[in-house]
């Protein structure tokens, strides 16, 4: 039987391969993203932390149970103590002043806000497709990723702390949750789910295609 997240990846196999073969994922892949690229990325997606701090904190208010609410508090907690200190000596290392890479390009805009509002007023569900929707698709590409060779060892580590053991266990159990949650909701809400998870991978699209801007 076809478990929920395969359904969504099913469904949605245009978005996920454009995403999985983005501009960015590529140029990583084969050891040629400009630094500029990726500085610009490293600043929109450092801001970006700030509001997955916001979404997580409404996830958490929403979760059944404390289970739930005890896994996503240890991600909130590593997006607070580690993710942010790790974007501020990167950037500080790379010597990239924030100010030079304004965040309101329209990509950027959308992936924010479309996330944040569906965190702010929509389910727990919905809450769990957002986490699930970014993080599985992180994870199989840097996968794959971190099996070639990168020159830029900030890119390197990059790639390597989203591929490790403790990325995949924190999307894996998204995955597992989005499954769980998915087995007592109606055709009606799994559909109005799929078609949210197309939009996320296509914030996601949008993101990483900004980061190319001149």
């Amino acid at each position: 039987m076809e478990v929920f997240s395969d359904r969504l990846l099913r469904e949605h196999q245009e978005r996920w391969h454009a995403m999985q073969q983005h501009r960015f994922v590529c140029d990583i892949e084969q050891n040629r993203l400009p630094a500029s690229v990726f500085n610009r990325y490293l600043v929109f997606e450092g801001q970006f932390v700030s509001t997955a701090i916001a979404i997580f904190a409404l996830g958490i208010s929403k979760a059944p149970g404390i289970g739930q609410q005890r896994w996503l508090i240890g991600v909130l907690n590593a997006l607070v103590d580690t993710q942010i200190a790790w974007f501020e000596t990167v950037l500080a290392k790379r010597q990239v002043n924030p100010a030079d890479y304004p965040d309101d390009l329209p990509g950027v805009i959308r992936f924010r806000e479309g996330m944040l509002d569906v965190a702010r007023h929509g389910s727990y569900e919905e809450f769990i497709i957002l986490m699930f929707g970014a993080e599985w698709m992180y994870y199989t590409w840097c996968q794959r990723v971190s099996e070639k060779s990168q020159s830029d060892e900030d890119i390197r580590r990059w790639v390597e702390l989203h591929a490790e053991d403790a990325f995949f266990q924190q999307a894996d159990w998204l995955k597992t949750e989005l499954n769980r949650c998915a087995q007592t909701l109606d055709d009606g809400q799994k559909n109005a789910l799929s078609d949210l998870y197309g939009r996320v991978l296509q914030w996601e699209i949008d993101f990483h295609s900004a980061a190319f801007a001149d």
